[in-house]
């Protein structure tokens, strides 16, 4: 389907331009610009509506922890060590969840198990259309998430494994790493494939440094102890929620090391979460460090990514800035940022249509193409046929 969104306001390099055009042909945008003119299959006139790219979500669980029973697929509760969970096998993208992602305007987001074991899996990127995972799959290992801090101590407790001092779950992801880095020896220098380790095989890709440790960590201690190991393993870094990341900011920046901020929206319940602030982004980005915003559903729902984007401009962050921190940075530190995040030619066909300023609260959200399939989502909208 060739679609096009007429008389637009769009996006680029953080400003808004007036009376634009953007044409989507065969899933992806293939002409941006005032003066187009071509036979479509849908002509979506806007207005002077605002389009932005489609929104990316870089740390969730969605499809996993199900919207209407108390089933709970983001986690093993009896194992520490579960590097091999892959989302796609337990993904439900019937969910209404899934659906609820759409009409929030969101395109992407990166799936992953839940935080509250050391190692806990694959983390996946995917779209959020279409009714199996398998259809907008982008990227299967994106990593491998690993938890330090309170949730591990907690769920090691609560089954009586060995686990309870921060030191000791340190301790073990290291000892982890460490076979390893032996079985990619062994690997290396054996012919046969007989005795493969499928928790092994999953952490290869991690100690060769295709992937980055996904480190979920709220402490400033705990971010700390998850740089100490990817240096002495020489592993490629994301930082998970990064509640008091703002605290050792500049570290982060020296290091390169970018942070999936979230979710800012929730009380300080937690030890944890006593230093958590709005103002997190704006520090952050000031320092150098790439940031992007996440609202980590289930634990916030996953309309309110645009809502922490706007708190964060209240907060000190500028406009520009908090735009691209739910879109352009979650694609690079997703290493996606030459396919999603901008509208541009040769992207992937992924468009979110706002009545009004997409960081106003008040504007809807009008129509969701992703990869071309086009949602609608508002009375208002007037979609002609070519």
């Amino acid at each position: 389907m060739s679609i096009i969104f007429n008389n637009v306001r769009i996006i680029k390099d953080g400003m808004f331009f007036p009376s634009q055009k953007v044409l989507i042909e065969n899933g992806e945008i293939s002409m941006v610009g005032s003066n187009i003119h071509k036979n479509v299959d849908k002509i979506i006139e806007c207005k002077q509506k605002y389009l932005i790219p489609g929104l990316i979500d870089a740390h969730s669980h969605l499809g996993l922890a199900d919207s209407y029973y108390p089933i709970d697929d983001t986690s093993e509760s009896y194992c520490d060590f579960m590097p091999h969970l892959r989302p796609l096998d337990g993904i439900k993208m019937r969910d209404q969840a899934l659906a609820d992602a759409r009409r929030a305007g969101i395109t992407t987001a990166m799936v992953c198990p839940s935080s509250d074991l050391p190692i806990a899996g694959v983390c996946s990127i995917l779209k959020t259309n279409g009714n199996s995972a398998d259809v907008g799959l982008i990227v299967e290992q994106a990593g491998i998430l690993m938890s330090f801090g309170e949730l591990p101590k907690i769920n090691s407790h609560n089954n009586q494994t060995a686990l309870s001092t921060r030191m000791s779950i340190a301790a073990s992801i290291r000892e982890e790493l460490m076979k390893a880095q032996d079985y990619a020896i062994v690997k290396q220098s054996k012919k046969s494939t007989k005795d493969r380790d499928i928790k092994m095989e999953a952490l290869l890709p991690l100690i060769k440094g295709d992937v980055p440790m996904r480190a979920c960590a709220h402490r400033a201690e705990d971010i700390m102890t998850a740089i100490r190991i990817a240096d002495e393993f020489n592993l490629k870094l994301v930082i998970e929620y990064g509640t008091e990341a703002y605290l050792i900011a500049e570290t982060l920046a020296e290091k390169n090391i970018p942070v999936v901020l979230g979710p800012s929206l929730t009380s300080r319940s937690r030890y944890e979460l006593s230093e958590n602030t709005f103002e997190s982004a704006k520090i952050l980005m000031n320092a150098g460090v790439k940031v992007a915003l996440t609202c980590d559903y289930p634990g916030l729902p996953v309309e309110t990514l645009r809502v922490a984007a706007a708190m964060a401009i209240q907060y000190g962050l500028d406009e520009r800035r908090a735009l691209s921190a739910i879109t352009v940075y979650p694609a690079e530190i997703l290493g996606l940022d030459e396919r999603i995040g901008r509208i541009k030619k040769g992207y992937d066909g992924d468009l979110a249509l706002f009545s009004g300023h997409p960081l106003d609260i008040r504007s809807k959200m009008e129509a969701l193409v992703i990869d071309g399939e086009l949602f609608a989502f508002s009375d208002d909208i007037v979609i002609e046929n070519g």
